[in-house]
């Protein structure tokens, strides 16, 4: 498999021949993979390219890319979309060129391809990893808040280190998502590259790594800044993942149901009639309307159309009669035991459990996936 390693650089004039060296020290022993290096340099003041172009004199295998500084996120896309066209790259390894991630690691990232990996973390946070002894108290707060916010916020907790930019990746993502992920320019990519992947389908294995902390040079990274972008992407995603769940929308849908069942419930009692009547009529035009409403949006996906529709909705109200059993079995006992003004008590109790009841038979057998 045709690999490449994509450095990003910006001022890394002191360390990049060192962290050169170490990549090609690791990868020399290694055939199972073609691997070349791609440094993407932000046209450095430093002059980091003239160091890169000296060094590409006796090391065929190292390629430089310049471009205009437009952050970590631009720069990964840029390179990989030159690696891709230009390189026909099949694998893509990033790490960053301030020697902080161990080259001699590398071999191992490629063991966790082969063996079927789609995308490999190279994880400060699991056995075996570690963050810097050194680092200040402020700093090991950033990193550890800010990944346990992405971790439990984002809902895969299974992935342990979600900022590191120490990773390896078959090209099948970035091929489709790198339209999306233009407007991730700066170290947000990380994140965000990661999460679409693994809503795409991506199998994810995390390498133990020991981060340690640049030797020259300094950190580019804002953390105030970068928390709240961390925080802002995290609510936003989950925001749109609870919008699109099939049980948010159910829960509107049976919100509407909940109105009409209510309003048929308070006008049978006013005019005299027992709870439990008005009750049970009002669910029944509930489930009527909620049949109409879970088909053309809820289960949309597994909408139900032609001839299939009167079948459907006799199954459907046959499975929700239990709903209505249970909501009207709620109300008799509770009144029964309270009296009837506490059936307003009972009704709520109903519905909740009805909700439930509900929920369950209509996604595993009305829109049952197949």
């Amino acid at each position: 498999m045709k690999a490449v390693v994509i450095v990003p650089t910006y001022n890394e004039r002191d360390n990049i021949i060192l962290l050169l060296n170490g990549i090609l020290d690791a990868l020399t022993p290694v055939r199972s993979h073609a691997v070349s290096i791609l440094v993407v340099d932000d046209t450095s003041p430093d002059k980091t390219a003239d160091v890169v172009r000296s060094y590409q004199k006796k090391h065929k295998n190292v390629f430089l890319l310049l471009g205009k500084k437009e952050g970590l996120g631009r720069a990964l896309l840029r390179g990989m979309a030159y690696g891709r066209e230009t390189m026909g790259a099949e694998l893509f390894i990033q790490m960053d060129a301030d020697l902080s991630h161990d080259p001699k690691v590398l071999p191992e990232f490629l063991e966790a391809i082969d063996r079927g990996a789609d995308f490999v973390v190279g994880s400060r946070y699991i056995p075996g990893g570690s963050i810097p002894e050194n680092w200040a108290v402020h700093r090991k707060i950033y990193s550890i808040i800010g990944n346990t916010i992405v971790r439990f916020g984002l809902g895969y907790s299974y992935v342990h280190d979600w900022t590191g930019g120490f990773r390896a990746y078959r090209h099948t993502y970035y091929d489709r998502l790198k339209s999306d992920l233009v407007r991730f320019s700066g170290y947000l990519f990380q994140i965000a590259f990661l999460h679409r992947s693994i809503m795409l389908g991506a199998r994810v294995v995390e390498v133990p790594i020991h981060f340690t902390d640049r030797r020259f040079g300094h950190s580019k990274i804002a953390p105030s800044q970068y928390i709240r972008d961390v925080f802002h992407y995290v609510l936003r995603e989950r925001m749109k993942s609870t919008f699109r769940s099939s049980f948010f929308r159910f829960c509107v849908v049976g919100t509407i149901g909940f109105i009409i069942n209510t309003v048929v419930l308070e006008g049978f009692v006013r005019i005299g009639l027992h709870p439990v009547i008005g009750g049970m009529t009002g669910a029944e035009l509930a489930i009527i309307s909620n049949f109409i409403l879970n088909n053309a949006w809820t289960f949309s996906e597994r909408r139900i159309v032609g001839r299939r529709m009167i079948g459907k909705f006799i199954q459907f109200n046959t499975a929700s009669i239990g709903a209505v059993i249970i909501q009207g079995g709620t109300i008799a006992a509770g009144t029964a035991m309270y009296g009837i003004s506490s059936y307003r008590l009972f009704y709520l109790l109903g519905v909740g459990l009805g909700l439930i009841w509900n929920y369950t038979l209509y996604s595993r057998v009305i829109w049952k996936k197949h």
